[in-house]
């Protein structure tokens, strides 16, 4: 495929690397790295797009992680996940 400097933007890469890494599990980090997450849930994806919410950006911490924390008051789970 050939294409155009112009025509190379965030969403092109997002689109091609959807393709090309499909299954390989990347694709929740890419999509919450370039901020793009919740715009291509709601967009791409019906079943979802209903109940993705702005906590959703953060992943919940393991509750063995949580029980290992010494100082709880000043950490704690991410919030949308208490």
């Amino acid at each position: 495929m050939e294409i155009k400097p112009e025509q190379l933007t965030l969403d092109f890469i997002l689109d091609e690397r959807a393709r090309e890494l499909g299954g390989e599990q990347q694709r929740w980090f890419d999509l919450k790295r370039t901020g793009k997450l919740l715009e291509r849930v709601k967009a791409y994806n019906p079943d979802a797009k209903v109940n993705i919410k702005e906590h959703h950006l953060l992943r919940p911490i393991p509750q063995t992680q949580l029980d290992a924390i010494i100082n709880k008051e000043e950490f704690g789970q991410n919030a949308g996940y208490n």
